[in-house]
Protein backbone atom coordinates (compact mmCIF):
# COMPACT_ATOMS: atom_id res chain seq x y z
CA UNK A 1 0.00 0.00 0.00
CA UNK A 2 3.04 2.46 1.07
CA UNK A 3 4.66 1.66 -2.17
CA UNK A 4 1.35 2.36 -4.35
CA UNK A 5 0.84 5.73 -2.44
CA UNK A 6 4.38 6.90 -2.98
CA UNK A 7 3.89 6.39 -6.96
CA UNK A 8 0.38 7.94 -6.71
CA UNK A 9 1.85 11.25 -5.27
CA UNK A 10 4.90 11.09 -7.30
CA UNK A 11 2.27 11.20 -10.41
CA UNK A 12 0.04 13.30 -9.24
CA UNK A 13 3.03 15.91 -8.27
CA UNK A 14 4.29 15.24 -12.17
CA UNK A 15 1.17 15.85 -13.86
CA UNK A 16 0.85 19.20 -11.44
CA UNK A 17 4.01 20.25 -12.60
CA UNK A 18 3.59 19.70 -16.29
CA UNK A 19 0.18 21.58 -16.29
CA UNK A 20 1.49 24.26 -14.81
CA UNK A 21 -0.21 27.73 -16.52
CA UNK A 22 1.90 30.91 -16.94
CA UNK A 23 1.47 34.09 -18.02
CA UNK A 24 3.01 37.09 -19.60
CA UNK A 25 2.98 40.90 -19.04
CA UNK A 26 1.30 41.85 -22.06
CA UNK A 27 1.37 45.81 -21.90
CA UNK A 28 3.36 46.35 -24.78
CA UNK A 29 0.10 45.27 -26.78
CA UNK A 30 -2.20 47.94 -25.51
CA UNK A 31 -2.42 51.39 -26.97
CA UNK A 32 -2.72 52.81 -22.77
CA UNK A 33 0.00 50.55 -20.68
CA UNK A 34 0.13 53.04 -17.88
CA UNK A 35 -4.01 53.10 -17.00
CA UNK A 36 -4.54 52.31 -13.64
CA UNK A 37 -8.39 50.95 -12.69
CA UNK A 38 -8.79 50.51 -8.78
CA UNK A 39 -11.39 47.80 -8.95
CA UNK A 40 -13.94 47.83 -11.59
CA UNK A 41 -12.59 46.38 -14.91
CA UNK A 42 -14.51 44.36 -17.47
CA UNK A 43 -13.74 42.56 -20.57
CA UNK A 44 -16.32 42.22 -23.34
CA UNK A 45 -16.89 42.33 -27.02
CA UNK A 46 -18.03 46.17 -27.58
CA UNK A 47 -17.71 46.43 -31.02
CA UNK A 48 -19.33 43.05 -32.43
CA UNK A 49 -16.27 41.63 -33.96
CA UNK A 50 -16.42 38.37 -31.97
CA UNK A 51 -13.43 39.33 -30.00
CA UNK A 52 -13.08 40.67 -26.31
CA UNK A 53 -12.00 44.11 -25.84
CA UNK A 54 -10.99 45.53 -22.63
CA UNK A 55 -12.77 48.41 -20.81
CA UNK A 56 -11.53 50.45 -18.02
CA UNK A 57 -12.00 53.60 -15.62
CA UNK A 58 -8.43 54.96 -15.50
CA UNK A 59 -8.31 56.25 -12.41
CA UNK A 60 -11.96 54.78 -11.45
CA UNK A 61 -13.30 57.78 -13.63
CA UNK A 62 -12.96 57.93 -17.39
CA UNK A 63 -13.92 55.36 -19.90
CA UNK A 64 -11.30 54.04 -22.42
CA UNK A 65 -12.11 50.71 -24.46
CA UNK A 66 -9.09 48.71 -26.03
CA UNK A 67 -10.87 46.59 -28.97
CA UNK A 68 -9.00 43.87 -30.18
CA UNK A 69 -7.21 43.23 -33.17
CA UNK A 70 -7.17 39.92 -35.24
CA UNK A 71 -3.54 40.80 -35.44
CA UNK A 72 -3.26 40.96 -31.66
CA UNK A 73 -2.50 44.55 -31.33
CA UNK A 74 -5.22 47.19 -29.68
CA UNK A 75 -7.25 50.17 -31.27
CA UNK A 76 -8.42 52.35 -28.31
CA UNK A 77 -11.41 54.51 -28.03
CA UNK A 78 -11.62 57.42 -25.13
CA UNK A 79 -14.79 58.65 -23.98
CA UNK A 80 -13.27 60.30 -21.01
CA UNK A 81 -14.78 61.14 -17.27
CA UNK A 82 -18.21 59.89 -16.60
CA UNK A 83 -18.52 61.40 -12.70
CA UNK A 84 -17.53 60.49 -9.52
CA UNK A 85 -15.49 57.38 -8.43
CA UNK A 86 -16.54 53.99 -10.10
CA UNK A 87 -16.92 51.11 -7.82
CA UNK A 88 -18.75 48.23 -10.12
CA UNK A 89 -18.81 48.01 -14.03
CA UNK A 90 -21.12 45.33 -15.47
CA UNK A 91 -21.68 45.14 -19.19
CA UNK A 92 -24.76 44.08 -21.64
CA UNK A 93 -26.90 45.38 -24.87
CA UNK A 94 -29.65 47.32 -23.16
CA UNK A 95 -31.06 48.72 -25.82
CA UNK A 96 -30.67 46.10 -28.55
CA UNK A 97 -29.04 47.66 -31.26
CA UNK A 98 -26.31 45.63 -31.26
CA UNK A 99 -23.45 46.92 -29.58
CA UNK A 100 -23.07 46.39 -25.65
CA UNK A 101 -23.66 49.02 -23.12
CA UNK A 102 -21.56 49.97 -20.00
CA UNK A 103 -23.70 50.16 -16.46
CA UNK A 104 -21.32 51.68 -13.76
CA UNK A 105 -21.45 53.49 -10.34
CA UNK A 106 -19.60 54.29 -6.87
CA UNK A 107 -20.30 55.93 -3.72
CA UNK A 108 -23.00 58.21 -4.09
CA UNK A 109 -22.12 59.13 -7.10
CA UNK A 110 -25.22 58.13 -9.28
CA UNK A 111 -25.63 54.98 -11.33
CA UNK A 112 -24.01 55.36 -15.31
CA UNK A 113 -25.56 53.76 -17.86
CA UNK A 114 -22.92 54.74 -20.96
CA UNK A 115 -24.77 53.72 -24.54
CA UNK A 116 -22.85 52.92 -27.47
CA UNK A 117 -24.54 54.47 -30.70
CA UNK A 118 -26.18 52.40 -33.67
CA UNK A 119 -23.02 51.35 -34.88
CA UNK A 120 -20.53 51.16 -32.03
CA UNK A 121 -18.51 53.96 -32.78
CA UNK A 122 -19.07 56.26 -29.50
CA UNK A 123 -21.13 56.45 -26.95
CA UNK A 124 -23.61 58.73 -24.66
CA UNK A 125 -23.85 58.64 -20.36
CA UNK A 126 -26.75 58.76 -19.01
CA UNK A 127 -27.69 59.08 -15.00
CA UNK A 128 -30.33 56.63 -13.75
CA UNK A 129 -33.11 57.78 -11.12
CA UNK A 130 -34.07 55.95 -8.59
CA UNK A 131 -32.86 56.36 -4.69
CA UNK A 132 -28.98 57.42 -4.40
CA UNK A 133 -26.96 54.42 -3.06
CA UNK A 134 -23.58 53.55 -2.09
CA UNK A 135 -22.84 50.68 -4.98
CA UNK A 136 -20.56 47.97 -3.95
CA UNK A 137 -21.69 45.56 -6.90
CA UNK A 138 -23.34 45.54 -9.91
CA UNK A 139 -25.50 42.94 -12.21
CA UNK A 140 -27.18 43.53 -15.40
CA UNK A 141 -29.52 39.87 -15.64
CA UNK A 142 -33.21 39.74 -16.97
CA UNK A 143 -35.24 39.73 -13.53
CA UNK A 144 -38.11 38.92 -15.12
CA UNK A 145 -37.26 36.79 -18.02
CA UNK A 146 -39.28 39.34 -20.72
CA UNK A 147 -36.45 39.31 -23.13
CA UNK A 148 -34.72 42.60 -21.99
CA UNK A 149 -32.23 43.32 -19.79
CA UNK A 150 -32.90 45.02 -16.17
CA UNK A 151 -30.40 45.73 -13.46
CA UNK A 152 -29.19 45.13 -10.31
CA UNK A 153 -27.03 47.21 -8.20
CA UNK A 154 -25.91 46.17 -4.58
CA UNK A 155 -26.68 49.04 -1.93
CA UNK A 156 -24.17 49.40 1.01
CA UNK A 157 -26.00 51.47 3.44
CA UNK A 158 -29.47 49.99 2.73
CA UNK A 159 -31.82 47.88 0.73
CA UNK A 160 -30.47 46.89 -3.34
CA UNK A 161 -31.50 48.35 -6.20
CA UNK A 162 -33.18 46.51 -9.07
CA UNK A 163 -34.15 48.68 -12.32
CA UNK A 164 -36.53 46.96 -14.92
CA UNK A 165 -36.30 47.53 -18.70
CA UNK A 166 -39.49 49.06 -20.08
CA UNK A 167 -38.62 49.26 -23.61
CA UNK A 168 -35.41 48.29 -25.44
CA UNK A 169 -33.14 50.78 -23.06
CA UNK A 170 -35.36 52.33 -20.70
CA UNK A 171 -34.78 52.00 -17.59
CA UNK A 172 -36.66 52.04 -14.12
CA UNK A 173 -36.26 52.21 -10.69
CA UNK A 174 -39.22 49.04 -9.30
CA UNK A 175 -38.55 47.05 -6.04
CA UNK A 176 -41.51 44.84 -7.49
CA UNK A 177 -39.04 42.72 -9.66
CA UNK A 178 -36.96 41.68 -6.78
CA UNK A 179 -37.06 42.79 -2.98
CA UNK A 180 -33.79 41.71 -1.30
CA UNK A 181 -34.77 42.65 1.77
CA UNK A 182 -32.97 40.95 5.25
CA UNK A 183 -34.35 37.71 6.38
CA UNK A 184 -33.24 38.79 9.86
CA UNK A 185 -35.02 42.19 10.03
CA UNK A 186 -32.83 45.18 9.53
CA UNK A 187 -31.71 48.40 7.82
CA UNK A 188 -30.70 46.05 4.31
CA UNK A 189 -27.37 47.38 4.36
CA UNK A 190 -24.29 45.33 3.94
CA UNK A 191 -25.21 44.20 0.36
CA UNK A 192 -21.39 43.51 -1.29
CA UNK A 193 -21.20 41.07 -3.76
CA UNK A 194 -24.03 39.37 -5.98
CA UNK A 195 -24.21 37.18 -8.58
CA UNK A 196 -27.72 35.92 -10.58
CA UNK A 197 -26.87 31.93 -11.20
CA UNK A 198 -29.01 28.96 -11.23
CA UNK A 199 -27.94 27.30 -8.52
CA UNK A 200 -30.85 24.18 -8.14
CA UNK A 201 -31.23 23.09 -11.85
CA UNK A 202 -34.82 24.14 -12.44
CA UNK A 203 -34.25 26.34 -15.50
CA UNK A 204 -34.55 30.29 -13.77
CA UNK A 205 -32.20 32.36 -12.47
CA UNK A 206 -31.76 32.74 -8.48
CA UNK A 207 -29.74 35.19 -6.90
CA UNK A 208 -26.93 35.40 -4.12
CA UNK A 209 -26.17 38.29 -1.89
CA UNK A 210 -22.46 38.09 -0.11
CA UNK A 211 -23.49 40.30 2.97
CA UNK A 212 -20.88 42.50 4.82
CA UNK A 213 -21.32 45.16 7.32
CA UNK A 214 -18.12 46.63 8.69
CA UNK A 215 -17.77 47.26 12.71
CA UNK A 216 -20.60 44.88 13.33
CA UNK A 217 -19.28 41.75 14.70
CA UNK A 218 -22.66 39.45 15.85
CA UNK A 219 -22.70 36.72 13.32
CA UNK A 220 -26.46 37.02 13.39
CA UNK A 221 -26.81 40.63 12.72
CA UNK A 222 -29.13 40.56 9.65
CA UNK A 223 -26.48 43.39 8.12
CA UNK A 224 -24.51 40.29 7.72
CA UNK A 225 -26.21 37.42 7.14
CA UNK A 226 -25.71 36.06 3.11
CA UNK A 227 -29.21 36.27 1.27
CA UNK A 228 -29.98 33.15 -1.54
CA UNK A 229 -33.05 33.99 -3.02
CA UNK A 230 -34.84 31.16 -5.02
CA UNK A 231 -36.89 31.77 -7.86
CA UNK A 232 -39.69 29.39 -8.31
CA UNK A 233 -40.21 30.21 -12.01
CA UNK A 234 -42.99 33.45 -11.48
CA UNK A 235 -40.48 35.66 -10.39
CA UNK A 236 -41.25 35.22 -6.66
CA UNK A 237 -37.81 34.91 -4.70
CA UNK A 238 -37.60 33.36 -1.30
CA UNK A 239 -34.42 33.66 0.92
CA UNK A 240 -33.29 29.58 1.49
CA UNK A 241 -29.50 30.33 2.22
CA UNK A 242 -29.88 28.44 5.40
CA UNK A 243 -31.73 25.43 4.20
CA UNK A 244 -29.38 25.29 0.75
CA UNK A 245 -25.89 25.51 3.25
CA UNK A 246 -25.03 28.84 2.31
CA UNK A 247 -25.14 30.32 5.11
CA UNK A 248 -21.19 30.99 6.31
CA UNK A 249 -22.09 33.88 9.45
CA UNK A 250 -19.78 35.86 8.16
CA UNK A 251 -18.53 39.29 7.08
CA UNK A 252 -18.51 37.89 3.15
CA UNK A 253 -17.14 40.01 0.36
CA UNK A 254 -18.05 37.73 -2.88
CA UNK A 255 -19.11 34.86 -4.00
CA UNK A 256 -18.99 32.53 -7.29
CA UNK A 257 -20.70 29.41 -8.70
CA UNK A 258 -19.53 27.18 -11.18
CA UNK A 259 -19.44 22.96 -11.96
CA UNK A 260 -15.83 22.09 -10.22
CA UNK A 261 -16.48 18.37 -9.95
CA UNK A 262 -18.56 18.42 -14.10
CA UNK A 263 -21.03 16.46 -12.33
CA UNK A 264 -24.19 18.73 -14.14
CA UNK A 265 -24.59 21.12 -11.26
CA UNK A 266 -23.15 24.77 -10.16
CA UNK A 267 -20.80 24.84 -6.76
CA UNK A 268 -19.89 27.42 -4.98
CA UNK A 269 -16.84 29.42 -3.16
CA UNK A 270 -17.53 32.35 -0.64
CA UNK A 271 -14.71 34.81 0.03
CA UNK A 272 -14.99 35.35 4.09
CA UNK A 273 -13.25 37.98 5.58
CA UNK A 274 -13.48 37.15 9.52
CA UNK A 275 -13.13 33.61 8.57
CA UNK A 276 -11.56 31.00 6.21
CA UNK A 277 -12.89 31.64 2.81
CA UNK A 278 -15.18 28.45 2.07
CA UNK A 279 -15.22 25.99 -0.95
CA UNK A 280 -19.10 24.29 -1.10
CA UNK A 281 -20.08 20.99 -3.45
CA UNK A 282 -23.60 20.74 -4.68
CA UNK A 283 -25.48 18.13 -3.65
CA UNK A 284 -27.57 17.90 -6.70
CA UNK A 285 -30.69 18.33 -4.56
CA UNK A 286 -30.46 22.26 -4.02
CA UNK A 287 -28.36 21.90 -1.03
CA UNK A 288 -24.23 22.15 -0.68
CA UNK A 289 -21.79 20.74 1.64
CA UNK A 290 -18.35 22.60 2.71
CA UNK A 291 -15.41 20.87 1.37
CA UNK A 292 -13.14 23.36 2.59
CA UNK A 293 -11.36 21.05 5.31
CA UNK A 294 -10.46 18.34 2.03
CA UNK A 295 -10.08 21.01 -0.78
CA UNK A 296 -6.09 20.61 -0.28
CA UNK A 297 -6.32 24.51 -0.17
CA UNK A 298 -7.50 25.30 3.53
CA UNK A 299 -4.50 26.42 4.78
CA UNK A 300 -3.84 28.91 1.94
CA UNK A 301 -7.43 29.83 2.56
CA UNK A 302 -7.13 30.45 6.20
CA UNK A 303 -4.03 32.36 5.36
CA UNK A 304 -6.03 34.46 2.42
CA UNK A 305 -6.63 37.49 4.46
CA UNK A 306 -8.97 40.43 2.96
CA UNK A 307 -10.03 38.53 -0.47
CA UNK A 308 -11.73 39.94 -2.82
CA UNK A 309 -12.56 38.57 -6.01
CA UNK A 310 -13.06 34.94 -7.19
CA UNK A 311 -12.75 34.13 -10.63
CA UNK A 312 -13.37 30.57 -11.55
CA UNK A 313 -12.05 29.26 -15.08
CA UNK A 314 -10.70 26.43 -16.82
CA UNK A 315 -7.24 28.39 -17.00
CA UNK A 316 -4.99 24.96 -18.12
CA UNK A 317 -7.80 23.64 -20.53
CA UNK A 318 -8.08 19.81 -18.92
CA UNK A 319 -11.71 20.29 -18.74
CA UNK A 320 -11.91 21.52 -15.05
CA UNK A 321 -12.57 24.31 -13.24
CA UNK A 322 -9.89 26.65 -11.43
CA UNK A 323 -9.95 28.98 -8.85
CA UNK A 324 -8.37 32.35 -9.32
CA UNK A 325 -8.52 34.68 -5.77
CA UNK A 326 -7.31 38.57 -5.56
CA UNK A 327 -6.70 40.29 -2.33
CA UNK A 328 -6.23 43.42 -0.96
CA UNK A 329 -3.51 41.60 1.83
CA UNK A 330 -1.10 38.71 1.68
CA UNK A 331 -1.15 37.47 -2.02
CA UNK A 332 -3.17 36.52 -5.02
CA UNK A 333 -3.90 32.78 -5.68
CA UNK A 334 -4.47 30.96 -8.88
CA UNK A 335 -5.73 27.53 -7.75
CA UNK A 336 -5.30 24.33 -10.19
CA UNK A 337 -8.57 22.03 -9.70
CA UNK A 338 -7.06 18.20 -9.61
CA UNK A 339 -10.51 16.97 -10.67
CA UNK A 340 -11.36 15.28 -7.66
CA UNK A 341 -12.67 18.03 -5.59
CA UNK A 342 -8.62 18.90 -4.67
CA UNK A 343 -6.77 21.70 -5.83
CA UNK A 344 -3.02 22.60 -5.36
CA UNK A 345 -1.36 26.20 -5.85
CA UNK A 346 0.20 27.28 -8.99
CA UNK A 347 3.44 28.64 -7.82
CA UNK A 348 4.07 32.49 -9.18
CA UNK A 349 2.13 32.15 -12.34
CA UNK A 350 1.59 35.84 -12.50
CA UNK A 351 4.55 38.28 -13.19
CA UNK A 352 3.32 40.93 -11.23
CA UNK A 353 6.46 42.20 -9.74
CA UNK A 354 5.94 41.66 -6.48
CA UNK A 355 2.65 43.09 -6.40
CA UNK A 356 -0.73 41.53 -5.55
CA UNK A 357 -3.45 41.71 -8.03
CA UNK A 358 -6.61 43.00 -6.29
CA UNK A 359 -8.87 43.33 -8.88
CA UNK A 360 -8.77 41.29 -12.24
CA UNK A 361 -11.38 40.23 -15.12
CA UNK A 362 -10.98 37.09 -17.66
CA UNK A 363 -11.48 36.98 -21.30
CA UNK A 364 -10.02 35.58 -24.36
CA UNK A 365 -8.17 39.05 -25.15
CA UNK A 366 -5.54 37.31 -27.93
CA UNK A 367 -8.14 34.72 -29.28
CA UNK A 368 -6.09 31.96 -29.16
CA UNK A 369 -8.70 29.52 -26.79
CA UNK A 370 -6.89 30.42 -23.19
CA UNK A 371 -8.06 32.62 -20.47
CA UNK A 372 -6.51 36.05 -20.32
CA UNK A 373 -6.52 38.61 -17.51
CA UNK A 374 -6.31 42.76 -16.44
CA UNK A 375 -5.44 42.75 -13.58
CA UNK A 376 -5.66 46.21 -11.28
CA UNK A 377 -3.67 47.19 -8.35
CA UNK A 378 -5.90 49.09 -5.95
CA UNK A 379 -5.64 50.85 -2.87
CA UNK A 380 -7.92 50.16 0.34
CA UNK A 381 -10.45 48.67 -0.88
CA UNK A 382 -11.42 50.44 -4.05
CA UNK A 383 -9.49 53.33 -5.12
CA UNK A 384 -6.67 53.40 -8.00
CA UNK A 385 -2.70 52.95 -7.23
CA UNK A 386 -0.07 54.29 -8.98
CA UNK A 387 0.46 51.20 -10.29
CA UNK A 388 -0.67 50.55 -14.08
CA UNK A 389 -3.18 48.02 -14.43
CA UNK A 390 -1.36 44.75 -16.48
CA UNK A 391 -2.67 42.57 -19.35
CA UNK A 392 -1.23 39.02 -18.38
CA UNK A 393 -1.55 36.78 -21.73
CA UNK A 394 -1.89 32.75 -21.07
CA UNK A 395 0.99 30.82 -21.85
CA UNK A 396 -1.07 27.45 -21.73
CA UNK A 397 1.27 24.53 -20.93
CA UNK A 398 2.85 21.76 -22.30
CA UNK A 399 -0.15 19.99 -23.07
CA UNK A 400 -1.50 22.37 -25.97
CA UNK A 401 -5.06 21.00 -24.68
CA UNK A 402 -8.10 21.69 -27.13
CA UNK A 403 -11.02 24.13 -26.03
CA UNK A 404 -13.98 25.94 -27.47
CA UNK A 405 -15.92 29.40 -26.75
CA UNK A 406 -19.53 29.94 -27.09
CA UNK A 407 -20.81 33.30 -28.59
CA UNK A 408 -24.73 33.63 -28.13
CA UNK A 409 -27.46 36.09 -29.44
CA UNK A 410 -30.93 36.06 -28.09
CA UNK A 411 -34.33 36.12 -29.90
CA UNK A 412 -37.33 35.50 -27.36
CA UNK A 413 -34.29 36.02 -24.64
CA UNK A 414 -32.26 38.18 -24.48
CA UNK A 415 -29.98 39.61 -27.31
CA UNK A 416 -26.42 38.18 -25.00
CA UNK A 417 -28.04 35.38 -23.62
CA UNK A 418 -27.95 35.97 -20.18
CA UNK A 419 -28.78 33.67 -17.80
CA UNK A 420 -28.41 30.91 -20.67
CA UNK A 421 -27.19 27.43 -19.21
CA UNK A 422 -24.09 25.78 -21.99
CA UNK A 423 -23.83 22.67 -21.95
CA UNK A 424 -20.74 20.91 -23.61
CA UNK A 425 -21.03 17.21 -24.49
CA UNK A 426 -18.13 15.13 -25.38
CA UNK A 427 -16.08 11.84 -24.73
CA UNK A 428 -18.44 8.27 -23.34
CA UNK A 429 -21.34 10.58 -21.67
CA UNK A 430 -19.08 13.73 -20.50
CA UNK A 431 -20.62 17.31 -19.80
CA UNK A 432 -19.22 20.26 -18.63
CA UNK A 433 -21.55 23.55 -17.99
CA UNK A 434 -21.10 27.44 -17.75
CA UNK A 435 -23.90 30.16 -17.08
CA UNK A 436 -23.99 33.42 -18.88
CA UNK A 437 -23.44 36.21 -16.75
CA UNK A 438 -23.04 39.90 -16.26
CA UNK A 439 -21.01 41.42 -13.41
CA UNK A 440 -19.78 38.51 -11.47
CA UNK A 441 -18.01 38.11 -7.78
CA UNK A 442 -17.06 41.73 -6.94
CA UNK A 443 -17.00 44.90 -9.16
CA UNK A 444 -15.72 42.97 -12.02
CA UNK A 445 -17.31 41.90 -15.52
CA UNK A 446 -15.62 38.73 -17.41
CA UNK A 447 -16.18 38.16 -20.79
CA UNK A 448 -19.95 37.14 -22.08
CA UNK A 449 -17.82 34.59 -24.26
CA UNK A 450 -17.82 31.52 -22.82
CA UNK A 451 -14.92 28.97 -22.07
CA UNK A 452 -14.67 25.23 -22.31
CA UNK A 453 -11.45 23.75 -22.03
CA UNK A 454 -11.29 20.04 -23.40
CA UNK A 455 -8.26 18.65 -22.52
CA UNK A 456 -7.21 15.95 -25.04
CA UNK A 457 -10.45 15.13 -26.09
CA UNK A 458 -10.47 16.15 -30.24
CA UNK A 459 -13.86 16.10 -30.84
CA UNK A 460 -17.50 17.58 -29.43
CA UNK A 461 -20.63 15.32 -30.06
CA UNK A 462 -22.85 18.33 -28.96
CA UNK A 463 -23.37 21.72 -27.70
CA UNK A 464 -27.08 22.55 -25.88
CA UNK A 465 -27.80 26.13 -25.34
CA UNK A 466 -31.09 26.27 -22.68
CA UNK A 467 -32.06 29.73 -23.56
CA UNK A 468 -33.91 31.97 -20.54
CA UNK A 469 -37.12 31.51 -22.88
CA UNK A 470 -37.47 27.83 -22.72
CA UNK A 471 -35.66 27.47 -26.81
CA UNK A 472 -33.28 24.88 -26.28
CA UNK A 473 -31.03 24.61 -29.58
CA UNK A 474 -28.30 22.03 -30.45
CA UNK A 475 -25.53 22.21 -32.08
CA UNK A 476 -24.01 18.88 -33.20
CA UNK A 477 -20.70 17.94 -33.49
CA UNK A 478 -18.94 21.34 -34.07
CA UNK A 479 -15.40 22.04 -35.09
CA UNK A 480 -13.00 21.99 -32.03
CA UNK A 481 -10.57 24.96 -31.37
CA UNK A 482 -12.65 27.96 -32.41
CA UNK A 483 -15.69 30.48 -31.41
CA UNK A 484 -18.66 29.38 -32.37
CA UNK A 485 -22.28 31.99 -32.73
CA UNK A 486 -25.38 30.28 -31.58
CA UNK A 487 -28.23 32.20 -32.65
CA UNK A 488 -31.44 31.80 -30.90
CA UNK A 489 -33.70 29.42 -32.64
CA UNK A 490 -30.52 28.25 -35.29
CA UNK A 491 -31.16 24.36 -35.04
CA UNK A 492 -34.84 24.87 -34.92
CA UNK A 493 -37.05 24.81 -38.12
CA UNK A 494 -39.10 26.91 -39.20
CA UNK A 495 -42.42 25.48 -37.62
CA UNK A 496 -40.70 24.97 -33.95
CA UNK A 497 -39.91 28.50 -33.99
CA UNK A 498 -43.10 30.39 -35.01
CA UNK A 499 -45.04 32.08 -32.21
CA UNK A 500 -48.92 32.07 -31.73
CA UNK A 501 -48.85 35.89 -31.72
CA UNK A 502 -47.54 36.13 -35.21
CA UNK A 503 -46.98 34.42 -38.68
CA UNK A 504 -44.48 34.33 -41.18
CA UNK A 505 -45.47 33.34 -44.80
CA UNK A 506 -44.51 32.33 -47.26
CA UNK A 507 -41.68 30.43 -45.83
CA UNK A 508 -39.20 29.61 -47.57
CA UNK A 509 -39.61 32.36 -49.62
CA UNK A 510 -37.65 33.56 -52.97
CA UNK A 511 -38.34 37.42 -52.46
CA UNK A 512 -41.41 38.57 -50.12
CA UNK A 513 -42.06 37.91 -46.74
CA UNK A 514 -45.17 38.60 -44.63
CA UNK A 515 -45.78 39.22 -41.07
CA UNK A 516 -49.08 38.71 -40.03
CA UNK A 517 -50.45 39.16 -36.09
CA UNK A 518 -52.74 36.69 -35.01
CA UNK A 519 -54.03 38.02 -31.83
CA UNK A 520 -55.43 41.92 -31.35
CA UNK A 521 -51.05 42.53 -31.13
CA UNK A 522 -49.55 45.64 -33.19
CA UNK A 523 -45.81 45.59 -33.61
CA UNK A 524 -43.46 48.22 -32.62
CA UNK A 525 -40.31 47.59 -34.66
CA UNK A 526 -38.84 44.74 -36.84
CA UNK A 527 -35.15 44.09 -37.43
CA UNK A 528 -33.49 41.37 -39.46
CA UNK A 529 -30.57 39.56 -38.81
CA UNK A 530 -28.47 36.91 -40.28
CA UNK A 531 -26.71 33.77 -39.32
CA UNK A 532 -23.58 35.28 -38.26
CA UNK A 533 -25.82 37.97 -36.07
CA UNK A 534 -25.20 40.79 -38.10
CA UNK A 535 -28.29 43.10 -38.54
CA UNK A 536 -29.14 43.55 -42.07
CA UNK A 537 -30.94 46.98 -43.12
CA UNK A 538 -34.27 46.23 -44.68
CA UNK A 539 -37.25 48.47 -45.74
CA UNK A 540 -40.48 47.18 -44.17
CA UNK A 541 -43.86 48.26 -45.80
CA UNK A 542 -47.13 48.18 -44.09
CA UNK A 543 -50.47 46.61 -45.70
CA UNK A 544 -53.46 47.06 -43.22
CA UNK A 545 -52.11 44.80 -40.53
CA UNK A 546 -49.87 42.54 -42.56
CA UNK A 547 -46.06 43.71 -42.52
CA UNK A 548 -43.84 43.08 -45.60
CA UNK A 549 -40.25 43.06 -46.41
CA UNK A 550 -38.39 41.87 -49.88
CA UNK A 551 -35.84 39.51 -49.27
CA UNK A 552 -34.87 39.21 -52.93
CA UNK A 553 -31.77 40.92 -53.19
CA UNK A 554 -29.97 38.74 -49.93
CA UNK A 555 -28.04 35.75 -50.54
CA UNK A 556 -30.12 32.68 -49.94
CA UNK A 557 -29.94 31.25 -46.29
CA UNK A 558 -31.10 31.27 -42.97
CA UNK A 559 -32.16 34.67 -41.31
CA UNK A 560 -34.12 35.85 -38.22
CA UNK A 561 -36.62 38.52 -38.11
CA UNK A 562 -37.17 40.10 -34.47
CA UNK A 563 -40.19 41.57 -33.72
CA UNK A 564 -41.03 43.64 -30.75
CA UNK A 565 -45.15 44.12 -30.15
CA UNK A 566 -46.53 47.22 -28.33
CA UNK A 567 -47.25 44.61 -25.23
CA UNK A 568 -43.19 44.87 -24.86
CA UNK A 569 -42.86 40.84 -25.77
CA UNK A 570 -40.14 40.25 -28.50
CA UNK A 571 -40.78 37.56 -31.20
CA UNK A 572 -38.46 35.88 -33.64
CA UNK A 573 -39.34 33.92 -36.28
CA UNK A 574 -36.77 32.19 -38.59
CA UNK A 575 -37.17 32.49 -42.41
CA UNK A 576 -35.20 30.64 -45.25
CA UNK A 577 -34.45 32.38 -48.32
CA UNK A 578 -33.72 30.45 -51.77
Amino acid sequence: MKKKSLILVLLTSSLLSFSQVTFTNSNTSLVNSTLTSGVAIGISDMNADGLDDIVRLSNANSLEIEYQNASGTFTRYVHGSIGGSSWAICIADVDDNGYNDIFTGGAYNDLKLITANNDGSSYTSNTLGGPSIFVQNLNFADIDNNGMIDIFACHDDGISSPYKNTNNGTLTYDLSLINSESTIPSDNSGNYGSIWTDYDNDGDQDLYISKCRLGVSDNMDGRRVNLLFQNDGNGNYTDVAQAAGLLPLAQSWAANFEDIDNDGDLDCFIINHDITSTLHENNGNGTFTDITSISGIATELSNLGLGIQVMMEDFDNDTYIDLFITTRSSDHYLFKNNGNNTFSTMPSPFPSGGLVIQSGATGDLNNDGLIDVVAGFATGFNNPSSNPDILFLNNGNANNYNWSEIRLQGGPSNINGIGARIELHYGSGLMQIREVRSGESYGTMNSLLTHFGLGAETTITKIVVKWPSGNVDELMNPTINQSHLIIEGMTLNVSEFNSAEFSTYPNPTTDIISIKSLKEISTVSQKLYDMSGKRIEMLFSYEDDVIKADLSDLENGIYFIHIKSDDNNRYVHKIIKK
